[in-house]
């Protein structure tokens, strides 16, 4: 079978099917699970089916692109993986029957970068077990070869190629997609990570989905390897959005059609649609190519000049704060909450005042502190480093955006200016019943951390080239007072591993748990790191941290002395922050101070107090 498969590519062009999602978001209500369609709607996957047969595809993909066990779990599904595959295998190889057509069932597969984070220790791993697993069931419920596609790394390709390899021998078709760029286009670059597919033991090899038919016959046209088949599956253009629904892009079957005529000419042996494709397209498609064999694709040697990027782009750092820990600096930060609203002249006076004074280094500000919202931090740092000159640590949190979102707002910051962040997991939002239930977390915490260590590189989250990339001095928390210290360390650990360069503490009041907590890094933490210093103002106030407030535990002694000490309960909780601050020198880097409520301004008689 397996040979009888590679002749036919060999000796003909094989006409792919079009998009099973945009087929389904057609056809289905409104926010339905795409890929439990083949349990809630498995009519309509079959029609699908039918109609691309119809319209003369040799090749159609099982409606499983999302069905890996990782993907599934987000929705809660990942215990269907079995069925929703085996299924769709099913239905797939009954649309054949029905048709009567001789065409070959593809179980495609779809990549998982994007979900578990591949630069992660554990990342690997996990995911090539959810590409094997996959793999396994659709080859043994019938499938006759296996479609890699939609992939936007070479290298989670490349290992779910070998595990997939493990657990069958099924012809196998290799896709990478890039994202559309505006000019001037990479096709040249993106052509050599195309040649690299030859390498691995495929079928075929091309591109689907993203950059467009056209972007698409670039490629094809900068590739130069010659040993393998080349195939060009790509979307009908750009997507768009209107009152929550996708709507598919406008290209004509013609168009999609000369596409094919050209791609053949190129040396491609498969050719179908991607996104916004339907069985109109591949009838196209199929007219153009009918009765054609593939010609033999001619490498074209293209002479790209190297890329100017200077050696020491991604090591590049402009932060005061980080050359201030380089040289031994201990280092002081007040931490300010952004207003609720538009006016910001009561916290940009008190960064004005905390700016003159010749002992504080820089401003943190938080991000939707609680989750509840607030100005942009990013935003804020900016017009406080504009009006003062005084340097700003804002904290950024996945809960609030994508992370292309997230991305875009760290190159506008740095343009304006701001050169250190504080990467945090953030509160959980809370509506009724129902928490988190609006927060985006489309990264976790070390994802993030990663992400912006590869902007410094010069990549984006889909790995492609960025221009002038930010080099943010990023910090990342860390809290001793847990239950588990170990396990923290350990994600500490993760954070340095992914890039982070320095550290703030969770709240605490004494010594012993973060002596406890830097016994496990033998005395000293492989980065600088600020102690957090509250001085609590009430009785009422240390209560509400150490019972409501997750992390942060308030020793006993201290409430108790608080709650003795009556109307002077803020001395109390002033001096035990004064200790705390004289004494940080010893164990840390550095100090970030938590301004009173709504005086943030009132924390400068503290700073003097405890310097003199």
């Amino acid at each position: 079978m397996n040979e009888s498969i590679r002749r036919r590519f060999a000796d003909r062009v094989v006409v792919g099917d079009g998009s099973m999602g945009s087929e389904l978001v057609g056809r289905m209500e409104a926010g339905a699970a795409l890929e439990s369609a083949i349990l809630t709607h498995p009519e309509v996957v079959l029609d699908i089916h039918l109609a691309y047969l119809r319209a003369g595809a040799e090749l159609i993909e099982t409606a499983t692109f999302g069905a890996s066990r990782t993907r599934l779990a987000r929705d809660r599904a990942g215990d269907q993986v079995e069925t929703i595959n085996s299924t769709a295998v099913k239905l797939a190889r009954e649309a054949r029957e029905i048709a009567g057509v001789d065409c070959l069932v593809a179980g495609a597969i779809g990549p998982l970068a994007g979900v578990i984070d591949l630069d992660e220790p554990e990342g690997p791993s996990i995911i090539a077990a959810a590409h094997a697993e996959q793999a396994q069931i659709l080859a043994g419920r019938g499938a006759d070869l296996l479609m890699l596609e939609t992939f936007f790394r070479f290298d989670e390709l490349a290992l779910a190629v070998k595990a997939v390899r493990e657990v069958c021998d099924l012809p196998l078709i290799g896709l990478l997609t890039f994202a559309t760029e505006r000019p001037p286009h990479q096709y040249a670059e993106q052509a050599r990570v195309v040649d690299q597919l030859a390498d691995l033991d495929l079928l075929a090899v091309g591109v689907n989905c993203a950059p467009g038919p056209m972007g698409a016959l670039e490629i094809l046209r900068n590739t130069r390897q010659t040993r393998v088949p080349l195939a060009a599956l790509p979307n009908a253009g750009v997507l768009s959005r209107r009152d929550g629904r996708v709507y598919m892009p406008p290209a004509t079957p013609a168009y999609l059609a000369r596409f094919a005529r050209l791609s053949v000419e190129l040396g491609a042996s498969l050719v179908g649609g991607c996104c916004g494709t339907g069985p109109e397209h591949i009838r196209a498609i199929a007219e153009a190519v009918g009765g054609l064999k593939p010609r033999p694709h001619v490498a074209t040697v293209v002479a790209v000049s190297d890329l100017d990027i200077p050696e020491d782009r991604g090591r590049r750092l402009e932060s005061s704060l980080a050359a201030k820990f380089e040289a031994g600096e201990f280092v002081r930060v007040v931490q300010l909450d952004p207003p609720k609203g538009t006016n910001a002249e009561a916290v940009l006076s008190a960064a004005a005042a905390l700016a003159r004074h010749p002992a504080v280094d820089a401003v943190d500000i938080n991000s939707n502190p609680l989750a509840r919202l607030r100005m942009d931090s990013l935003s804020l740092a900016a017009e406080i480093q504009r009006r003062t000159g005084l340097e700003t640590v804002p904290h950024i949190t996945p809960r609030d955006a994508s992370l292309m979102g997230l991305q875009s707002q760290l190159l506008g910051a740095w343009l304006n200016g701001v050169r250190n962040l504080f990467a945090v997991t953030g509160d959980p939002s809370q509506l009724g019943d129902y928490p988190g239930v609006h927060d985006v977390y489309h990264v976790d915490i070390f994802e993030l951390v990663r992400a912006i260590s590869r902007m410094a590189e010069g990549y984006d989250c889909a790995g492609n080239r960025i221009g002038d990339p930010p080099v943010f001095f990023t910090g990342v928390a860390v809290n001793p007072a847990v239950d588990d210290i170990e396990h923290e360390a350990d994600r500490l650990k993760r954070k340095i591993d992914n890039g982070a360069h320095f550290a703030m503490t969770q709240v605490f009041f004494e010594w012993p748990p973060w002596e406890r907590f830097l016994e496990i890094f033998g005395g000293k933490l492989p980065i600088p790191v600020m102690i957090a210093v509250w001085p609590v103002q009430s009785l009422k106030m240390a209560l509400r941290l150490h019972h409501e407030v997750p992390g942060i535990e308030v020793p006993e002694d201290l409430i108790a002395a608080m709650e003795s000490a009556g109307p002077d309960a803020e001395q109390v909780g002033r001096e035990r922050a004064l200790k705390l601050f004289r004494e940080a020198p010893t164990y840390a880097n550095g100090v970030y101070l938590i301004a009173p409520f709504k005086q943030p301004e009132n924390v400068i008689p503290l700073i003097d107090e405890a310097m003199s």
